[in-house]
């Protein structure tokens, strides 16, 4: 099965943790059987506006969400392309051999990455919902400086 790529430009003063080729490297090399890579923008109704939700997926496919521009530093895309995308591609390989499919969102929450499963109904979680479940299974994933540095700082 050749996986499928689809790709939607972020909202105006968002970005993706990751660019579309060098995730398309990653998961076409990692977990060649995934049968949908995209990158889209989302806003469901419960998605909290405190911590970016990254990416969310499932037995099925592999959705980089856009986030805004101020929860995003150099050393989370750096850790995402290294330890993050990795382990969603050894989970999704996981998933598929076992026909287990219940969506999962990853989460970024002081500087710690996290895996949390999504709620009834397959929707995000919502911040309590997202805490609650951090605090029972602790699935970090890495962890990552939070320190946001825009054009602005880097001319200082």
């Amino acid at each position: 099965m050749l996986m499928k790529v689809a790709y939607t430009a972020p909202a105006g003063d968002e970005l993706y943790v990751v660019e579309k080729n060098a995730a398309t490297r990653v998961v076409r090399s990692l977990c060649p059987d995934a049968p949908l890579l995209a990158f889209q923008t989302m806003h469901g109704p419960k998605m909290s506006l405190d911590f970016p939700y990254l990416v969310t997926f499932s037995s099925s496919y592999i959705r980089v969400l856009s986030v805004r521009a101020d929860f995003m530093s150099d050393d989370l895309r750096r850790q995402f392309h290294e330890h993050v995308l990795p382990y969603i591609c050894e989970a999704v390989t996981r998933r598929r051999e076992t026909s287990y499919s219940w969506p999962v969102v990853i989460v970024a929450i002081d500087g710690v990455v996290y895996e949390v499963t999504c709620s009834d109904g397959g929707l995000f979680p919502d911040s309590n919902e997202v805490l609650r479940k951090i605090k029972k299974h602790r699935r970090a994933i890495c962890s990552y400086d939070d320190t946001v540095t825009t054009d602005a700082t880097r001319r200082i």
